[in-house]
């Protein structure tokens, strides 16, 4: 059995999520453009076109909303007990895909349609139409390493470490982003 059961919405999950975020967002900032060429992805890690303050919490605020439907999702089809292996695991995840690509084909929807006129909503205007399916496909890499670093920290690392990791994060985002 793999625990605790990140799958299910608990507050140690939440925390610990929180705690691989504040992580894993500073790995993928610096990582992403290397890897990522389109105009747009460089763009959107270009901290004289977007405070690193707003891409962090942006990304945190839109993939927190994706976990929590995705908890309520697996624990309705998987149940709500832990998964007995690494493969149920991987099925969990993947249940997170489906709802991580429901989600981001339907953002892009709406934003296409929106008739708000912002530097938000400009921008993932183009970002979708230049990335295209890359950014849902980059999405749940990005999810695989968080999801993972997530069950890691869950499972290892102690309420005050976590806490203490985000809170530094969040002091180095205020830091660099002032």
């Amino acid at each position: 059995m793999i625990t605790p059961n990140i799958w299910n919405f608990s507050w140690q999950t939440l925390l610990a999520w929180t705690a691989a975020y504040a992580v894993w967002e500073p790995i993928s900032y610096f990582l992403f453009p290397s890897i990522f060429r389109a105009k747009t992805t460089q763009e959107y890690y270009n901290p004289e076109k977007f405070p690193f303050s707003i891409v962090a919490f942006g990304d945190y605020i839109y993939s927190t909303f994706l976990l929590l439907v995705a908890q309520q999702v697996i624990s309705v089809v998987a149940g709500p007990a832990a998964p007995q292996s690494w493969l149920q695991w991987l099925g969990r995840f993947a249940g997170f895909v489906g709802v991580q690509w429901a989600g981001d084909l339907t953002f892009w929807q709406i934003i296409q349609r929106v008739p708000l006129k912002n530097k938000y909503v400009d921008f993932f205007k183009r970002y979708g139409a230049d990335v295209g399916i890359g950014a849902p496909i980059g999405d749940s890499l990005y999810g695989l390493a968080w999801f993972t670093l997530t069950q890691l920290i869950a499972s290892g690392l102690p309420t005050w470490l976590q806490v203490t990791l985000i809170t530094l994060f969040m002091f180095v985002t205020l830091v660099v982003s002032y």
